[in-house]
């Protein structure tokens, strides 16, 4: 982790003093691949989370099957500036992913003169939210307006267990990683305000997630941090 810290600071002394020629500030509100979710889904699945709940309200059935995934995008801002012809430096922050895993595990039905009903049993929830910040060096190619780069970054984890829909305090944890990103604006760069393509891919070091469950027994365990997103956004430049 140090060695990633004093490679940010390092950049960011460039950045500082380099004569950049121009810049760019593009903001991004993306679907994400990937993250904590999918690891949260297997460990709901493989601790019995994973059953179906059904309800009856005035002759309206229903029923829903566990774990439920819910998943936010990410909402990032870049900004860089430009070095030379071939090298930019480059920075990003803000939500990389954001999301909620629902499992229950059915213990019977209650019912009330067939009126009313409900599955009776243990409730888990996690929500979480990955905040990102990044800085690298974006190099252009020769006859092409499409750029690549590459950096060290910093996850920040912030997520909270809810057991029978008793929230538990919220908790959070430092992942390093590296970001991999791809930019390709669409359209003529000399214009003051433009729209790129945008992907990029994140890998950092799993997180273990924290959690004492009195009523049900689940342990949040280890959860996956390889995450990538792809799509516009919307580009300042100058």
């Amino acid at each position: 982790m140090k060695k990633l810290f004093s490679a940010m600071l390092i950049l960011i002394n460039l950045s500082c003093f380099a004569q950049a020629k121009n810049w760019f500030v593009s903001f991004s509100a993306t679907p994400t691949i990937g993250g904590p979710s999918a690891s949260l889904k297997k460990q709901m699945i493989d601790q019995h989370f994973d059953q179906t709940s059904a309800f009856n309200f005035l002759g309206f059935e229903g029923t829903t099957t566990y774990p439920v995934v819910i998943k936010d995008g990410s909402l990032l801002l870049r900004a860089g500036a430009k070095l030379n012809d071939r090298r930019s430096i480059y920075f990003v922050v803000g939500q990389s992913t954001a999301g909620r895993v629902e499992g229950f595990k059915n213990e019977g039905y209650s019912d009330f003169l067939g009126i009313f009903g409900g599955s009776n049993g243990q409730n888990i929830a996690v929500d979480y939210k990955v905040y990102q910040f990044t800085a690298g060096f974006l190099y252009s190619f020769p006859d092409t307006r499409s750029k690549i780069g590459f950096g060290p970054s910093f996850f920040l984890v912030d997520y909270s267990v809810t057991e029978n829909y008793n929230r538990k305090q919220n908790e959070t944890a430092l992942s390093p990683g590296a970001t991999f990103t791809a930019r390709v604006p669409l359209g003529k760069e000399k214009k003051l305000f433009g729209v790129e393509l945008v992907f990029e891919g994140n890998a950092a070091m799993p997180v273990k997630m924290k959690g004492e469950m009195e009523e049900s027994n689940f342990q949040p365990g280890t959860v996956n941090m390889f995450s990538a997103n792809i799509g516009i956004a919307f580009c300042f430049r100058k």
